[in-house]
């Protein structure tokens, strides 16, 4: 996730005018890797011109790239996210910076309390630290790298004990905004829009999917059919951005006595809509307790 939106974010900002908040946005970037093939691979996936002038890739150096950095990026793997805070040094490279969690399942609080932690075992006074790390919380999706994203960025209200600045907020907005729409919503909702956002993709691909196989099966060829089912779901997707009410289309295309209507009479009586919708609490149930490793404790389970 975190290649797809520097790759996104690198492809936008030279088109971004002012009014887009383009002011807000860095002009340099420092990618951390765990691994030296990590590192090959976003070389790899990089514009040959962007190396070393824009993006310096650190392997196994976070503090070193933190302390460096204005605003950060946190994009590991949920259950990972407390022994990269809990490195030496990593607390004070972090006072005071925004940092842009991508983590699902993690709220703000975790990682604030967790770097306060740190500080504190460092000897650091709770005067100095506490409620010195801002994190905004916000889940785009993998077409970051294509700049066609759907983020959901949260939003503290006025009252919580740990408010965060309008600047911090309006400086996320601006950099996922170059990789697609934003939508904002409050801590109460946010695993939701993750669901949403983040996870939708694998379903629609998997309903991709279906309908080619069907199309293969009927003797079309799996590129064509692929290359139809995409460009058929981008557009429906257009016509619902620009106010079709998904009843309208269904109708709108499923004739009295036609054909479309007979294959929407076959989706109902396998419960397609039910199980959408059990898919989407499934996938939002499941976010707590990813920080915590949960796939690690079902494997010894």
């Amino acid at each position: 996730m975190g290649t797809a939106i520097l790759l996104g974010v690198l492809s936008a900002q030279s088109s971004r005018s002012k009014s887009d908040g383009a002011n807000l946005l860095p002009s340099r970037f420092r990618a951390c890797v765990r691994r030296p093939e990590s590192a090959e691979s976003i070389r790899a996936q990089l514009p040959p011109q962007t190396l070393e002038s824009t993006v310096v890739l650190h392997t196994s150096d976070n503090v070193l790239a933190v302390r460096q950095a204005d605003v950060v990026l946190l994009a590991c793997q949920p259950h990972l996210f407390k022994p990269i805070l809990e490195e030496p040094g990593m607390a004070a490279a972090l006072n005071g910076k925004l940092i842009m969690s991508v983590l699902a399942g993690v709220p703000s609080e975790d990682i604030e309390d967790c770097l306060e932690s740190v500080a504190l075992r460092d000897g650091q006074t709770n005067d100095n630290y506490s409620g010195a790390f801002s994190v905004v919380r916000v889940m785009p999706n993998i077409a970051c790298a294509v700049q066609a994203s759907s983020t959901v960025l949260e939003v503290r209200p006025s009252q919580h004990p740990r408010p965060l600045s309008e600047h911090f907020v309006a400086t996320a907005h601006a950099i996922f905004s170059c990789v697609g729409a934003v939508f904002k919503t409050s801590p109460d909702t946010f695993s939701i829009g993750t669901t949403l956002n983040g996870s939708t993709p694998a379903f629609f691909a998997m309903v991709v999917d279906g309908l080619v196989d069907g199309a293969v099966a009927l003797g079309l060829s799996r590129k064509e059919a692929t290359q139809m089912a995409a460009a058929t779901m981008g557009g429906t997707a257009d016509l619902i951005l620009k106010g079709k009410s998904t009843q309208d289309l269904r109708y709108e295309v499923a004739c009295p006595g036609g054909s479309t209507i007979q294959g929407i009479r076959t989706l109902e009586e396998a419960r397609t809509r039910a199980v959408w919708m059990d898919a989407m609490r499934a996938s939002t149930s499941e976010q707590s307790g990813l920080g915590e490793g949960l796939k690690v404790k079902r494997k010894g389970a």
